[in-house]
């Protein structure tokens, strides 16, 4: 039986208008789990936990996808074709294993076309997969920063961006995540930028 991954269509009047994502569940993850309950840390203000409640289909594919991309290395037939320019792995979700990442390059691998981002706080699965992987050209990787209101650090390695939420009344100033992505492009496009910042809503 073949596997199919569910890719989510974000709506227009949304941060994600025109674009298209990869998602998995943030109840099932126990890392997800671990981190909601760390203080300081910007899951405990998680809205994907939420969503999965709010939105009964959306929990269901998006557990479907866990399951799918987690448990075995998925076949070339069974990975999606995705004709967009720019293509976003979990705007919710988390890495839950290497069988997970190595999709997720699988993925980028097939479809070359594409530049993919990929958001995540696992900098151990990331470390461990590359040590015998090549990270493809149009795969980045951004760090999703556990921790509210910090400095700008670097970027880990095999990462290009730090993204990092603000609280409402942050005294940074430099606050350059605004409005729609596709406005911007800054964590889709190859550029200087480092650190991407972000008032939590």
């Amino acid at each position: 039986m073949l596997s199919q991954i569910k890719i989510t269509t974000h709506v227009d009047s949304g941060k994600l208008a025109k674009f298209k994502s990869i998602n998995t569940s943030v109840e099932e993850n126990d890392f997800c789990s671990k981190m909601r309950r760390k203080k300081n840390s910007i899951c405990m203000k998680c809205y994907a936990v939420n969503m999965e409640k709010r939105y009964p289909s959306f929990r269901t594919n998006i557990q479907s996808n866990s399951e799918i991309l987690s448990s075995r290395i998925l076949d070339t037939h069974e990975l999606p074709r995705i004709n967009d320019l720019a293509f976003r792995f979990h705007s919710t979700g988390e890495l839950i294993n290497d069988i997970h990442f190595l999709n997720f390059i699988n993925i980028a691998v097939d479809n070359s076309r594409t530049y993919f981002t990929l958001w995540t706080k696992r900098v151990d699965i990331i470390k461990r997969v590359l040590k015998t992987h090549t990270l493809p050209d149009n795969l980045k990787l951004i760090y999703s920063n556990p921790k509210v209101d910090s400095k700008d650090i670097k970027p880990p390695k095999h990462f290009v961006k730090v993204f990092t939420g603000y609280s409402k009344d942050t005294k940074i100033k430099n606050i350059n995540c605004k409005g729609k992505c596709v406005d911007c492009m800054l964590c889709y496009s190859d550029n200087n930028v480092k650190n991407i910042r972000e008032i939590i809503k």
